[in-house]
């Protein structure tokens, strides 16, 4: 972290050097301009994606585990399962080791969709690091990766 002292002694951090601010900002930017892959072409929001995506990624999960996954609260994971489920790409099942839990998971029409928007996203991450080198673009994901293990 980089910080700056003014006249009065009083420390200041320097945005444009404090990585938490670039990488929200960055996040931010990405996630913005990620949405017209999946907001304008297939209707979803940012949470229906997250969960569509989840579960393609990790199979049959519970709302519990979801909100973890793709890091939501409950209430926004549930209102999401729901719409999915009323749209028709998700199938559930209650537990049968826990009756109150209820398993949720892709059907056909569901891996379909996500078949189809993981081929946008592919050209979509293509076209965000074209400026990088694919060693720069292996680096940049190994040290995110690196920095959010920090976090476990």
């Amino acid at each position: 972290m980089v910080c700056k002292y003014d006249e009065k002694a009083i420390m200041k951090i320097d945005l444009e050097h404090f990585l938490p601010y670039q990488l929200n900002q960055l996040a931010t930017k990405i996630s913005d301009d990620f949405a017209s892959v999946y907001q304008k072409k297939y209707n979803l929001t940012i949470s229906q994606w997250r969960i569509v995506a989840n579960l393609a990624q990790f199979g049959q999960s519970n709302a519990r585990e979801l909100c973890s996954l793709a890091i939501m609260d409950k209430s926004t994971v549930s209102r999401a399962i729901k719409t999915l489920t009323d749209q028709g790409y998700l199938v559930t099942q209650l537990s049968k080791q826990d009756k109150r839990a209820t398993h949720v998971m892709l059907n056909q029409r569901g891996k379909e969709l996500y078949q189809r928007i993981s081929q946008d996203a592919k050209i979509w991450e293509e076209q965000l690091a074209v400026n990088l080198s694919k060693h720069e673009q292996e680096q940049l994901l190994s040290l995110l990766i690196k920095l959010k293990a920090s976090f476990k």
